[in-house]
């Protein structure tokens, strides 16, 4: 799972930037605050308590690969929108974002059956 996941957090980080290129081709600002506020939250999202002191959570892998799913529908619906904007933005150029995108929702679909297959044993001893 760690090469998968290494390999979507590389495509992720080519998306980002051609999600500020983008935004630059069309005058819009990068809002820092929320960038900040983003980067706080998954900070954030590490205290949480789940009954371990040191260890993760059975169902630390589960939860994080549904945020993952729910950010990239989220970047997918980004680019589905762009595509329907009337200006000077390359299409195949959203098309390919928009496939990619697809392409990575099937690997943490396929990633998060994997995930919730491991915890099965876990239910049952509980």
């Amino acid at each position: 799972m760690a090469a998968e996941l290494t390999q979507l957090a590389d495509e992720i980080a080519r998306d980002r930037e051609a999600l500020l290129a983008i935004m630059a081709a069309l005058d819009v600002p990068v809002q820092r605050l929320k960038a900040y506020a983003g980067w706080l939250g998954e900070k954030l999202g590490r205290l949480k308590l789940n009954g371990r002191i040191v260890g993760r959570s059975p169902l630390s892998t589960v939860l994080e690969l549904e945020g993952l799913r729910m950010a990239v529908q989220g970047k997918a619906s980004g680019w589905e929108a762009l595509r329907a904007h009337e200006g000077h933005i390359d299409r195949e150029k959203l098309d390919a974002l928009l496939a990619g995108a697809h392409e990575q929702l099937a690997t943490l679909a396929r990633l998060h059956a994997a995930a919730v297959q491991v915890l099965r044993p876990v239910a049952a001893d509980g």
